[in-house]
């Protein structure tokens, strides 16, 4: 099954839900803002094979999670806060983040996401560009 793990990466700590395609939460973990934390998420991750990393502001906030993300093989998607924050304004009636409640919106986001033409959504574009490089 494919699953869709959003990220709401913050300062000291960053917060991850696995969502089905029907956008159901399977999973949740918090993790600390560390050096493993890439690795901590994914180990805990590794329930589902066919995931991809929905991380929010991998261009900025979220940008060395992605990193981290990448260079440890996976398929990570930018997911600007704009769109998150359109799936939290329904569910929660405002569009306020918090630490827990960002994850969940970024995944859904995503999977709602039909994406540019040509249907990559990946950051960056090709994985070998951007594995522990810093997008140009």
């Amino acid at each position: 099954m494919a699953v869709m793990i959003g990220t709401g990466p913050h300062k000291g700590s960053h917060t991850a839900v696995a969502a089905g395609a029907a956008e159901e939460p399977l999973g949740k973990l918090r993790v600390r803002a560390c050096p493993d934390q890439a690795g901590k998420l994914v180990a805990w991750a590794q329930a589902w094979p066919e995931r991809t990393w929905a991380v929010e502001g991998a261009r900025g906030p979220g940008r060395l999670l992605a990193r981290q993300l990448i260079a440890a093989g996976e398929r990570v998607l930018d997911v600007q806060p704009e769109l998150a924050a359109r799936v939290r304004l329904p569910e929660a009636g405002d569009t306020n983040k918090t630490d827990p409640d960002d994850a969940r919106p970024a995944a859904v986001a995503a999977l709602r996401s039909k994406g540019p033409p040509g249907g990559d959504r990946r950051w960056p574009r090709r994985r070998a560009e951007g594995a522990g490089q810093a997008p140009s």
